[in-house]
């Protein structure tokens, strides 16, 4: 996992674990066509991990990965040949990745959530015991009843998120942007979910998005028929997505999606070709 700095904050990419995604998870997507996505079982390898924002003061941790579980394959959508016990993938890296970076859960000032899927929240209380104790849990207020009401009661992300939710450690945010410290900024970015935020960095002539899951794989960069299967408006997702497109290439901002390969710090060249930053 690599890193950036913006003016006075480093910026770490860290890893929670890997998902194997069927072709499937992405409605329009070409296996022919784009065949560099693909691993040797025809799936697409996903990242799930976070990332640590420090500096200023301020340690923040964008994200909250998977957790310390695994996820099977949908029925019917495992590879050919794969035993159907086969886990599609999982996490449990993420607090090894904060230590290795010397970062304690208790060190943690705020966590702030890009949106409220699992794959995003999965630390946050994973025994139902807020693991981040000192920190703020900053989420968008849109996303509680739509992600997390819909959920049944033993569901281990709503367990977690309702945990932090008792502990008086959630703050709810509304409006297109909020300021979380000096130089740092969430950008509401619906479609995905309908509470998603984009977190803005910008110091000193410089300026670095992370994007959570407003795009989930280097293809959706070129080809706008390719979706993902969880965006809850696909529309509002498509539209989103190609504003942010807009808006990157206009500024030359250094981008960081949630999902891509090796959750790398990119800038977009000619065609939207990505170039590591």
């Amino acid at each position: 996992m690599g890193h950036i700095t913006v003016g006075g904050y480093t910026i770490e990419a860290l890893s929670d674990g890997l998902v194997r995604l069927p072709p499937p998870f992405f409605p329009g997507l070409d296996p022919d066509e784009h065949r560099e996505v693909l691993g040797p079982d025809g799936t697409v390898p996903v990242p799930v991990g976070a990332f640590l924002v420090r500096g200023e003061g301020r340690t923040i941790l964008v994200d909250a990965g998977f957790g310390p579980r695994e996820m099977g394959f949908p029925d019917g959508m495992a590879p050919a040949g794969t035993d159907p016990d086969t886990p599609m993938g999982g996490g449990g890296d993420l607090l090894a990745a904060l230590a290795e970076a010397g970062v304690r859960p208790e060190d943690v000032g705020t966590v702030f959530l890009t949106h409220l899927h699992s794959d995003h929240v999965g630390w946050l209380a994973p025994d139902g015991v807020p693991a981040f104790g000192g920190a703020r849990i900053v989420h968008g207020a849109a996303d509680w009843e739509p992600m997390v009401g819909r959920l049944g009661h033993g569901d281990w992300s709503r367990i977690g998120l309702e945990a932090v939710r008792a502990a008086g450690h959630t703050e709810a945010i509304h409006g297109d942007a909020v300021s979380l410290a000096p130089g740092i900024t969430a950008r509401h970015a619906p479609g995905h979910t309908p509470g998603h935020y984009v977190l803005d960095i910008v110091a000193d002539g410089q300026r670095l998005l992370l994007l959570g899951d407003v795009i989930h794989t280097p293809v959706q960069l070129r080809d706008e028929r390719v979706r993902f299967i969880a965006d809850h408006d696909p529309e509002e997702a498509a539209r989103t997505r190609l504003r942010w497109l807009d808006e990157i290439e206009r500024t030359g901002a250094v981008i960081a999606p949630a999902h891509f390969p090796g959750m790398e710090f990119l800038r977009l060249g000619p065609g939207r070709t990505p170039l590591a930053a």
